[in-house]
């Protein structure tokens, strides 16, 4: 069955310049009368805000491909029209580079909100869930969930001493759901290799339970190994050209990122295995709708890089002007597939 979203997908291209940016708009202007109003995160302490203007830490996994882009972008524009300030942290995928951006970021005085994406959500719990409300810091969490969390569903993703988490396409359901159609698909004995991120991240953490659900139910569905990258278009390349070239007999191939799936389908040209493997691809940004319709891919499933981060920031406005906000919001996904790609578009 072809799942569909009607969830409204931003288009607008992310320029290079614009990964570490600064947007400035003066609508919460301060007001030296203003009495703090207090924002409920879930524990006995509320965090006090909205008499300053809005400042916010976008402390981001990485920036290296294009769908860590599209959220600076989501973050942007939404920070723009609601007239807060937002800056990027980049910190390759380092999770001790990021906590110390965290630190710097609650003990400085020049940020009052965090929207945080980290790349250990463990190591990251105490910091953000008590540090930050301590020192009256507003955090919104997207993609990667915190405490332990990541392989949670629905409400059990947001983590209290936040005031939200918006996501959930690549919860352990989501990636379990994507799999099992894979395996159901394809019935019989089959060679499999899988592709996903850094370790330590909830994205990696919820298609390795994923996989080992599949393979509880289908013990033909043979992954005969899951391979780590930084999720860019070369580390797809270099770490799945060998693969291939020991394995010709290979039956399928999943990746639960695009531009890392783009630098598998490269290696699988040079190889030789273009037209014998069958490639799985989650991410469904441009480059996946495209190999659809070449019919390089299978089929893709999107998620929305651009939403989250757009809706997480809308959400921290909100709680600034003092409306409730959910706890949880769930992000769109659809399957795109060779029959419906032409009636769809890309969100990046």
């Amino acid at each position: 069955m072809i799942a569909t979203s009607t969830r409204l997908r931003p288009l607008a291209a992310v320029p290079a310049a614009a990964l570490v940016a600064m947007l400035a708009v003066p609508v919460f202007a301060q007001d030296a009368t203003c009495t703090p109003h207090a924002v409920d995160v879930g524990t006995d302490t509320p965090v006090m805000v909205g008499c300053e203007p809005l400042k916010i830490a976008f402390l981001i996994a990485a920036t290296n491909n294009t769908h860590l882009q599209a959220q600076i972008k989501g973050a942007q524009d939404a920070a723009a029209e609601i007239g807060a300030e937002i800056s990027v942290f980049d910190p390759n995928w380092s999770p001790t580079t990021q906590y110390n951006q965290a630190q710097n970021v609650i003990s400085g005085d020049r940020f009052n909100a965090i929207l945080a994406e980290m790349n250990d959500g463990n190591q990251a719990c105490q910091i953000m869930t008590e540090t930050a409300a301590a020192e009256g810091v507003l955090v919104a969490v997207v993609n990667q969930p915190l405490c332990g969390r990541g392989s949670n569903e629905g409400d059990e993703l947001w983590a209290p001493g936040t005031l939200n988490f918006v996501g959930g396409t690549q919860g352990r359901a989501a990636f379990r759901d994507w799999i099992f159609s894979i395996a159901e698909e394809n019935p019989g004995p089959q060679k499999v290799v899988v592709l996903t991120g850094p370790d330590l991240n909830s994205n990696t953490i919820n298609t390795d339970l994923a996989v080992a659900d599949v393979q509880a139910a289908f013990p033909d569905f043979d992954v005969i190994t899951t391979v780590r990258t930084d999720y860019s278009v070369l580390q797809g390349n270099e770490k799945m050209m060998p693969l291939f070239q020991a394995n010709p007999d290979l039956n399928i191939f999943i990746s639960n990122y695009s531009d890392m799936t783009r630098g598998a389908v490269q290696a699988a040209q040079q190889t030789g295995i273009i037209d014998t493997l069958k490639i799985y691809d989650s991410g469904g940004n441009k480059w996946a709708f495209e190999a659809v319709k070449r019919g390089w891919v299978e089929r893709t499933r999107t998620i929305e890089p651009y939403a989250e981060t757009y809706e997480a920031v809308k959400q921290l406005g909100a709680a600034w002007a003092g409306q409730e906000v959910p706890r949880f919001t769930l992000t769109a996904t659809t399957t795109v597939a060779p029959e419906n790609v032409d009636s769809l578009e890309a969100e990046y």
